[in-house]
């Protein structure tokens, strides 16, 4: 079976469809079109491996609203070609006591371009919502009947379908954990390697924040950070081993920050807090008065059921940010762990929620899922994080990691020193698979 990805595809510099038909504006008053066509993509052949690919681009043209109008367009999915009974109305039946059959299912991101790019893990977890495939009974290949719903105000209409040939994989149908975005750069952490193997090195993921609600969808909300920066220049991204969505500042300075398109971000030294919002695509940077806790050595300990040598960490950025440090670690079956200063429990850091919680100064122990090879970073106090990622594949970065990541993080916002702490973590795989 000949699996095809779609960033391969995109590398391979294939032509889409390009954009939306122009309309007359002579005639703005609206009215409801009768025809909307969704194009078929060059790459409709080939089986899609929705694992290893970013989007599901798609093309269409605008209907014709009798105006170039400001139009919503929204993926709809079927396996049984048929559009007339959506999961939203199966479940809204469901709890008035009726019965209904699901045969297709809405995206819930929407666009308001022609060009459309779908992501491919939220594609692939509508189709096991739809079909209700266990982990154990994902079909091979299957194919997906797609359409476009284009709204304006009141007046909707459904596009042709195209049929699209994917290899499905399994995701549990579970809330979104927050998104991260990671940050790099000589200003900040001391390098500017942004590969999946260099968080823990070069890369320090921000911080979720305390009881803030997160869409449960897409994981998107509010992350902090709070450190010392220099003028020597950082960046923000999105996904390491990509530059593709990063934070930038369009003349250097802190105060004019953009996404995508900016330069170096190369503040006046001292301590900040940034704050963004990644569902609302903002990024505050703000100049703070604090002196960070730090500590001669930083260490895990009980891993593997070992509770009297601690795994030494290192410190990672000293010349930056001297309260980053990381380790390699190995675990071999499922265990606890915390982490503690200067090899004894005057300063020791747990919680006993995974993978997420409240910990504190003295806290209990850390739960942790058996693994292979894992990277650690910690940062203690109110810059305090654990990050486990899984090691590396041998093959590229979109192909994903071979046990995933998880990330605890501590922040405290109140107070610096009173070692409160929040727990956080990220898992592109099942951890311990």
């Amino acid at each position: 079976m000949k699996k095809f990805s779609i960033l391969a595809m995109l590398a391979m510099g294939l032509t889409f469809f390009t954009a939306c038909e122009d309309d007359n504006d002579s005639n703005p008053v609206i009215q409801q079109p009768t025809t909307f066509v969704l194009n078929e993509p060059a790459y409709a052949s080939s089986n899609i491996d929705l694992e290893s690919s970013k989007e599901i681009r798609l093309t269409c043209s605008q209907p014709d609203y009798g105006y170039t109008a400001a139009v919503t367009y929204q993926v709809q999915l079927s396996i049984s070609n048929s559009f007339s009974v959506s999961v939203a109305e199966a479940a809204a039946a469901e709890e008035a006591g009726e019965t209904l059959v699901a045969d297709y299912i809405t995206l819930d991101n929407s666009y308001t371009s022609c060009q459309i790019a779908a992501d491919a893990a939220v594609f692939a977890k509508a189709l096991v919502q739809l079909a209700k495939w266990t982990e154990d009974a994902v079909p091979a290949t299957q194919v997906v009947n797609v359409r476009l719903l284009a709204t304006v105000d009141k007046y909707s209409i459904a596009s042709n379908a195209i049929n699209l040939n994917v290899v499905p994989y399994y995701i549990e149908l579970k809330d979104a954990l927050p998104e991260l975005w990671f940050i790099l750069g000589s200003g900040a952490t001391g390098g500017w390697d942004n590969g999946w193997d260099k968080v823990g090195t070069s890369m320090v993921p921000m911080s979720i924040v305390k009881d803030f609600d997160y869409d449960k969808k897409t994981g998107q909300g509010e992350l902090t950070f709070t450190g010392y920066f220099k003028s020597d220049g950082f960046k923000i991204v999105k996904n390491p081993g990509s530059w593709d969505d990063q934070w930038g500042s369009s003349d250097g300075t802190e105060s004019s920050l953009i996404l995508k398109d900016g330069g170096d971000i190369k503040p006046a030294e001292g301590y900040y807090k940034l704050t963004m919002d990644t569902k609302k695509s903002t990024l505050k940077m703000e100049k703070v008065d604090i002196t960070p806790a730090t500590y001669a050595s930083m260490g895990v300990i009980g891993l593997n059921g070992d509770w009297d040598n601690d795994i030494v960490m290192t410190q990672f950025a000293a010349a930056v940010n001297p309260h980053l440090w990381s380790a390699n670690i190995e675990v071999a079956a499922d265990t606890e762990c915390k982490f503690r200063a200067n090899a004894g429990w005057d300063n020791n850091w747990g919680a006993t929620e995974f993978p997420y919680g409240v910990g504190t100064n003295g806290g209990a122990n850390i739960p942790v899922k058996a693994g292979d090879r894992l990277t650690v970073v910690f940062e203690p106090n109110s810059l305090a994080k654990l990050y486990i990622n899984g090691e590396l594949s041998s093959s590229a970065f979109n192909n994903e990691l071979e046990l995933g990541n998880t990330i605890y993080e501590m922040n405290n916002q109140d107070n610096i020193s009173d070692g409160k702490v929040i727990l956080k973590a990220l898992s592109f795989n099942e951890i311990g698979d």
